[in-house]
């Protein structure tokens, strides 16, 4: 509609409606962070067993123990390159929410403005494929990267065991037959024999959160006595989480993780978190934030991130640019467990 400058009118508070990521795969499990000045990122891994000691008779020589070896992993975190572009033409108009007749801000003023929200804009667009990554490596064992002159997928090898399907009267849609209890019961012995470690949290898609809730056998199950004792406080839990309490029999913390991303490929948005999978993990298992180096020739330090931003005289053009190269790494891979229960 068009302004009627005989019209009476009042310019309400201008609305921003900004989807800010969530990060709490990246945040929670991937705290570790490295950041390197090489291409490629080597890590040795070397499996123990659990053989016990050789009974040998005291009479006799002792018995040589071989020493585990180790293998060696190579990657190649995947790069990203971005940038905007801001041209006078931006400045001629009126910034949202101001007076349509008020002098509003100078020029310069909007373009310290623009360059802060498009700055804002860049690293959000990386954290959130940080998130991508975690959420992909987390339920597949596999990032991928597809882009412009890129096209890698990073395998970290996660056992078929650690990827089970229930089906039939096992799937928790079953809520008469399926028993939700047994199975995380299993899956954590699966983590705890494969890695060592013993797993402490389940985090659930919207479906599988469901299911488990209506279950006849585990709707009586949770405890929330960690939040009644203060242990855990809803209100400072990152958007998009929901903590649902404690289930003494498996000694494990029960999470919801409710985020989506923009997938390019099939342009629509999909859940970080498949609403039918769980995904259980050891929070000693080392997972990694690797950053690669900055292939840049005004980048000479060590940085996750790197931004520059340059003029350009005719046409009058600004230019800012942000570069990255994250790869987030579930190094102890069998640490992890994803389930599909539906």
């Amino acid at each position: 509609m068009a302004i009627d400058m005989f019209d009476t009118r009042t310019m309400l508070r201008a609305i921003e409606q900004i989807k800010t990521p969530r990060t709490f795969l990246r945040d929670t499990i991937f705290n570790d962070v490295e950041t390197h000045t090489t291409k490629y990122v080597d890590i040795d891994i070397q499996k123990g067993n659990r053989r016990i000691a050789a009974y040998v008779s005291p009479l006799l020589e002792g018995k040589v123990v071989t020493r585990e070896g180790f293998q060696t992993n190579t990657y190649e975190p995947p790069y990203t390159k971005e940038k905007t572009v801001t041209t006078a033409q931006d400045f001629l108009t009126r910034d949202m929410g101001t007076n349509v007749y008020s002098g509003g801000s100078t020029p310069q003023q909007k373009a310290q403005r623009q360059l802060g929200k498009d700055l804002r804009m860049l690293m959000e667009r990386i954290d959130r494929t940080e998130e991508v990554q975690a959420a992909e490596a987390i339920q597949t064992g596999i990032v991928t990267a597809v882009g412009e002159g890129i096209s890698a997928t990073i395998d970290f090898g996660m056992a078929a065991t650690h990827k089970p399907a229930l089906v039939g009267t096992d799937q928790w849609s079953d809520l008469a037959n399926s028993d939700p209890l047994a199975d995380l019961k299993t899956w954590r012995n699966i983590i705890s024999q494969d890695a060592g470690l013993a797993p402490r949290d389940v985090i659930m898609g919207y479906n599988a959160v469901q299911y488990f809730q209506r279950n006849t056998t585990a709707k009586a199950l949770l405890d929330n006595r960690r939040i009644a004792l203060g242990q855990i406080v809803p209100e400072q839990l990152p958007d998009g989480v929901i903590y649902h309490g404690y289930l003494n029999e498996a000694g494990l913390d029960v999470w919801e993780y409710t985020e989506w991303y923009y997938d390019v490929g099939t342009s629509t948005e999909k859940p970080m978190i498949d609403p039918d999978k769980v995904v259980m993990w050891a929070r000693g298992s080392r997972a990694t934030r690797h950053y690669g180096a900055i292939q840049d020739l005004k980048a000479t330090f060590v940085v996750p991130r790197f931004a520059k931003s340059w003029e350009q005289e005719d046409p009058s053009a600004r230019f800012l640019l942000m570069q990255s190269a994250p790869l987030l790494a579930p190094h102890q891979i069998d640490g992890f467990l994803c389930a599909t229960v539906a």
